[in-house]
């Protein structure tokens, strides 16, 4: 048996693009094991790429939190299409000699990239080495995609939404290579079968309250006010608070005297648990997160968002009914007392339309794409 060789090249700029690879690597080996090898390398780690490029990752959080405006600006002017084809060529030209010595020592069937600037650059990559290895293309946001996501000589582009879907056509790219499967999140979402009250029990929870999910990071400086509220708002609420690795919050956290019941965490390997066991969630609208939240029938309130693509995050979640856009503490508390309020009758609807949408098993369906993919390339075997 031959080893199929998948290698995803991702980036660190945000949190999702590696999460992404990781739920297709751990999709891959739970279905195939032994069938393949996946190997996620960020090839902007290499030490042969200038450190001004490598800020436009390491210097990520620091545009994003401090300045969303020149964020937006940039966002907003590179989505221009001769734009983008300059900023492609130009990442082209700088990752070449990388990528094709990171080609050249895995030998990939299947390259799968989950940032848009490696499209090209991995493409010229298998091109230097005269070999045939499909260049497929995970998109990582949910609506209104950046169009450097697009490339045309990409051989699938695994899109999350019907809105995506349809900006890739408008885009130019054969609808036979465009495949609309949801955002691929971890297996361990799809998983969990245990019910609510039996998670929570497991969680030291009280199994019977109303439970609210809050998860921040060092991009959401308002995690603990949103919590503090909440705590002395007087409404019947469980509440869980993730830092996600901010470990000033948590710290306020932990030092609060809560009025009700509040449950503290830091960075957390079980979120597939945490939501699973809560009512609704309280994020930024991140492409990651809301499909996550999605996968688990879990409604949102999404209070931050960067402008550009997470307000496009915004719009398919209110658009689709299974959350609200609630900016601020404030907004927080006002879009949870009209969802609990009458019996928490607004809660079950927002829940019935975020299990309507959520694709849990995303992450199973690219994985059974690139080994189809593969196994028709090599054509049946000897004698077949």
């Amino acid at each position: 048996m031959t080893v199929k060789q998948i290698l995803l090249l991702t980036s660190d700029a945000g949190f999702g693009h590696r999460r992404a690879a990781e739920a297709i690597e751990a999709a891959l080996l739970e279905v195939y094991g032994e069938q393949c090898q996946a190997t996620i390398i960020n090839p902007l780690q290499d030490p042969s790429i200038p450190d001004l490029i490598r800020y436009f990752e390491t210097g990520y959080d620091d545009v994003v939190t401090d300045d969303p405006t020149l964020y937006q600006i940039a966002y907003t002017a590179t989505d221009a299409p001769m734009v983008a084809r300059f900023i492609q060529n130009m990442t082209t030209v700088v990752l070449n000699n990388t990528l094709t010595e990171l080609l050249a020592v895995h030998l990939p069937d299947v390259v799968v990239v989950t940032h848009p600037a490696y499209t090209q650059a991995a493409i010229r990559g298998a091109e230097n080495l005269s070999r045939r290895i499909f260049v497929d293309v995970v998109v990582t946001d949910l609506i209104n995609v950046h169009s450097l996501w697009f490339n045309p000589r990409a051989d699938r582009i695994f899109v999350p939404t019907g809105n995506v879907y349809r900006q890739a056509i408008e885009n130019g790219l054969p609808k036979e290579r465009v495949s609309l499967t949801g955002l691929p999140v971890h297996p361990d979402f799809a998983r969990e079968t245990r019910d609510q009250k039996t998670i929570r029990r497991a969680l030291g929870w009280d199994p019977d309250m109303t439970t609210a999910l809050i998860v921040g990071s060092t991009r959401t400086p308002r995690t603990a006010a949103i919590a503090h509220l909440l705590d002395r708002s007087g409404l019947p609420l469980q509440i869980v608070v993730v830092s996600g690795g901010d470990r000033e919050t948590e710290e306020e956290l932990r030092a609060t005297e809560w009025r009700g019941t509040v449950h503290v965490y830091g960075l957390v390997k079980n979120m597939p648990e945490l939501m699973h066991a809560a009512d609704f969630i309280i994020c930024k609208a991140g492409g990651l997160i809301v499909s996550e939240a999605l996968a688990c029938g879990l409604p949102l309130i999404l209070h931050e968002a960067l402008p550009g693509q997470e307000v496009g995050n915004v719009r398919y979640v209110v658009e689709s009914g299974a959350g609200a856009w609630s900016p601020g503490p404030i907004g927080v508390l006002t879009t949870a007392y009209a969802w609990l309020a009458k019996g928490n009758a607004e809660l079950k609807k927002r829940r019935a339309a975020a299990r309507r949408i959520g694709k849990p098993r995303a992450a199973y369906d690219i994985a059974d794409w690139l080994i189809r993919q593969i196994e028709e390339a090599d054509g049946p075997p000897d004698g077949g």
